[in-house]
């Protein structure tokens, strides 16, 4: 099994409400190794993928996904969705990303966002995150290095360079209208962050994942983790 494809029937689940209905056209902009993108392809959507790692998008090929290898400035064309998947947070300057995906619109057309902000981890959330970690360490499911001082100061001087979500949220109100946002679960899809990786047997990531995220959605419902994740859409 491949550890990328673990998170896609959770995204799916989220994201099919906000989509248009298929063969609509999609570029995925930050496509990665093309999970999402060849999935989206299974239900009928016309979808086209854009990375700037050539071995990311040398991979997403192979899946059989149409990938463009370049920058989103670079990418002409027309789509009924722009879809952004964990990857507006390294944007350099979110306006002018988001303005230029306006342009890539049909008149109606979406840019949708799939992120995290990292702003909303709390003392609670980062010891969540980061004891789940050392715990699969401990099982030898997941090689990763885990913070040994405060957990949240960890937290924050790993990802404070990163774009916070009320920005991004706010960027998308200025690039288009009706902004709809999703809360969802995302700690569970961070596990292996700052460079950690699965071990074998990876039959068995699937179901820890889900399980781990299982315990975050009773949590969050629960009022005692926050929700972390949110997918979030604008229309032209």
């Amino acid at each position: 099994m491949d550890p990328t494809t673990v998170a896609v029937p959770h995204t799916l689940a989220n994201l099919k409400p906000l989509l248009p209905t298929s063969p609509a056209r999609i570029l995925e902009v930050g496509c990665g190794r093309g999970a999402l993108a060849a999935a989206l392809v299974d239900l009928g959507y016309d979808v086209t993928g854009v990375d700037r790692n050539v071995e990311m998008a040398a991979a997403a090929s192979e899946r059989g996904v149409s990938v463009i290898h370049a920058d989103l400035h670079d990418v002409t064309g027309e789509y009924d969705v722009v879809l952004f998947t964990r990857s507006l947070h390294h944007a350099d300057d979110l306006d002018d990303i988001l303005a230029h995906a306006a342009t890539l619109l049909v008149a109606g057309g979406q840019i949708i966002i799939e992120e995290f902000a990292w702003e909303l981890v709390d003392h609670a959330a980062a010891d969540f995150l980061y004891d789940n970690r050392a715990l699969l360490d401990a099982a030898g499911m997941l090689d990763v290095e885990n913070p040994t001082d405060n957990l949240l100061d960890a937290w924050v001087a790993g990802h404070d360079f990163l774009h916070r979500g009320s920005a991004m949220l706010a960027a998308l109100t200025r690039a288009g209208l009706d902004l709809t946002t999703v809360a969802t679960s995302m700690l569970w899809r961070l596990l292996d962050g700052r460079g950690g990786s699965w071990a074998e047997p990876a039959s068995r990531i699937s179901d820890v994942l889900d399980t781990i995220r299982r315990a975050e959605e009773r949590r969050i419902a629960a009022g005692t983790l926050p929700s972390v994740g949110v997918l979030a859409s604008i229309r032209r």
